[in-house]
């Protein structure tokens, strides 16, 4: 039989995930002026879903990491 370990980023984000981590990024886009439609908020949007897979899942945390990360 096959042993195989499941990680956290390979579990599926559920919609009130989704919904948390939208909130968070509407956050930091209307702090910076950054469009919601533009390149920089998609890859806004994919560092927070990043951070969010690896652990960081308190809201205050997501907000300083991702208004860091511009």
């Amino acid at each position: 039989m096959l042993e195989t370990s499941i990680h956290p980023q390979d579990l599926p984000l559920f919609s009130d995930d989704l919904d948390r981590l939208e909130k968070v990024l509407d956050a930091v886009c209307e702090d910076r002026g950054i469009s919601f439609r533009s390149r920089e908020a998609e890859r806004l949007g994919a560092l927070i879903i990043q951070l969010y897979r690896q652990g960081v899942k308190e809201d205050a945390k997501l907000l300083a990491l991702a208004r860091a990360y511009l």
